[in-house]
C-alpha cells in the first residue's frame, strides 16, 4: 500500500506544498479541564443564608431585652397584655371577631384591634354636607 499524499494549504489561495508523512504536528496551547481550588476565606462563611439568619436571631436574642429596659411603663403594660392575647389563641380570635364585627361590650377595652366607630347617619349621627348643591 502507498503511503498517504499529504498537501499542505498554508492560507486560502496559497500554492499547494506536498508534506513529509507521517505529520509532526505541535500545540499552541494546552486546555486546562480543571480549574484551581479557592482558598478558605471566612467571609465566605457569612456567605451562607443559613449563618446569616443565626446571626440574626442571635442578635435579637441578645438586643430584644435591651430593648425592653427602656421601654415605658405604658409600653411595657400594653406589651403584656398583648402577650396574654397571644398565649391564649382563643381570646386573641374572639376580641377580633368583637373589635371587626362590631358585637360586644365597647367598654371592656380589652381588645385586640381597637376601632374608631363614627355614628352613622342611619343612627342618628348628623352628616355634613359640603358645598353647595346645584
Amino acid at each position: 500500500m502507498d503511503s498517504p499524499k499529504c498537501i499542505e494549504y498554508v492560507y486560502p489561495g496559497a500554492p499547494k506544498q506536498a508534506m513529509p508523512h507521517p505529520l509532526e504536528l505541535t500545540a499552541h496551547a494546552s486546555y486546562e479541564y480543571y480549574e484551581k481550588r479557592q482558598g478558605f476565606s471566612i467571609f465566605s462563611i457569612f456567605k451562607n443564608p443559613m449563618i446569616l439568619m443565626m446571626l440574626f436571631t442571635g442578635g435579637m436574642l441578645f438586643l430584644m431585652p435591651k430593648m425592653m429596659e427602656d421601654m415605658d411603663p405604658e409600653q411595657k403594660e400594653m406589651m403584656q397584655k398583648q402577650m396574654e392575647f397571644q398565649q391564649d389563641p382563643s381570646k386573641m380570635l374572639s376580641s377580633m371577631l368583637k373589635g371587626l364585627t362590631g358585637a360586644g361590650d365597647d367598654d371592656e377595652g380589652d381588645s385586640y384591634f381597637p376601632i374608631e366607630r363614627k355614628p352613622s347617619a342611619k343612627a342618628g349621627g348628623k352628616t355634613v354636607r359640603r358645598g353647595k348643591r346645584d
